[in-house]
């Protein structure tokens, strides 16, 4: 049985509620919103996607997202007017639950206890690593300590728990990274977005970058690294739910260096299904002119690769005339038929 789809209603709160200044962090240039969030314009986003009279029918879930700053380090009185504009609208079911992202050190038994009653049915962190080193280089403040503090918190609250982690950060490298994912994996949230860094413009990132003190990592080194987390918590049976910055025009303009690509999470995966075609093919005792596999029908283009690299790769390296891919509908994983 499908999941039913969830509709989400992003509300963006760009550097609100946050006074740190991450050197990477540039919401404005992420987002492209540049206006106070207030409850008009609450209002005006969930028209926009609800309907002008905001009975739209809909086939799935409904859940709003305040994105981009730190929610519960408003004012708790600004929370919870932000809060109640959406509360009547989970009263009459057209609006399912809302989620919040925010840092880590707002977090306390008061901030949770009223965006629970107002509606919040998860909390997202952005932990980004959990290395101090590369923490202290990326100007975000935030211990270990506090970090499992405040997962604590969240779970004692029953709410959903989302954790977010960046690669690439300014000290950062390959084993730290792997580090702050099985430091993740032991927290056990809920789900995980994961985000490779990206230099923009309006950051210290950029004045780092500018006079050579900060080397964004290649798009080829971060997939390698991606795949890595991914496998990692695919085995912990922790969902991904994000790979990579959403792609806009605001983004674009403002993006200076750094491994973007507006697939990133399709590349990694590719990666993922060469590696499963190569061990396949690695067990055979002999090598054919030819080989075939069997792979699930919405999962081709993976298989095949971007561009058609994995099956270039596999002809390359093993000396194959022919590599063909039947897409079974019904087919769980990958099968070889030499």
């Amino acid at each position: 049985m499908k999941k039913k789809k969830i509709l989400i209603v992003p509300i963006f709160i760009p550097h609100q509620g946050c006074p740190y200044r991450c050197v990477f962090c540039s919401q404005v240039d992420i987002t492209g919103a540049r206006s106070k969030t207030d409850q008009n314009h609450v209002l005006e986003v969930l028209k926009t996607y609800l309907g002008q009279d905001f009975n739209s029918t809909r086939s799935s879930k409904c859940e709003v997202a305040f994105y981009g700053g730190s929610f519960t380090g408003l004012p708790m009185d600004r929370q919870q007017i932000l809060l109640s504009v959406i509360k009547p609208f989970i009263e009459s079911g057209r609006v399912d639950s809302i989620r919040v992202s925010t840092h880590p050190l707002f977090i306390d038994s008061e901030r949770l206890d009223l965006i629970k009653i107002c509606g919040v049915k998860t909390v997202e962190l952005g932990v980004q690593s959990t290395n101090a080193q590369v923490l202290e280089e990326s100007g975000r403040p935030c211990s270990r300590e506090e970090l499992i503090k405040s997962i604590s918190l969240i779970k004692k609250h029953n709410l959903n728990l989302g954790l977010q982690l960046m690669l690439g950060l300014p000290g950062d490298n390959e084993k730290r990274f792997q580090k702050s994912v099985m430091d993740v994996i032991s927290m056990k949230p809920n789900f995980v977005r994961l985000y490779p860094t990206l230099v923009l413009r309006h950051t210290a990132l950029y004045s780092m970058y500018k006079k050579g003190l900060y080397h964004p990592w290649s798009l080829k080194r971060t997939i390698s690294a991606l795949k890595n987390a991914i496998l990692l918590f695919k085995m912990a049976s922790i969902p991904i739910i994000r790979v990579g910055v959403q792609p806009d025009r605001s983004l674009k303009e403002n993006l200076v260096a750094g491994p973007f690509h507006p697939s990133t999470r399709y590349l990694v995966d590719c990666q993922i299904s060469l590696d499963l075609m190569i061990e396949k093919i690695l067990s055979l005792t002999s090598l054919p002119h030819k080989i075939i596999f069997k792979v699930p029908k919405n999962l081709i283009s993976v298989y095949v690769g971007n561009k058609r690299e994995n099956i270039s790769y596999i002809k390359d390296r093993f000396g194959f005339k022919d590599v063909s891919l039947v897409g079974e509908e019904y087919c769980s994983g990958i099968k070889l038929v030499a």
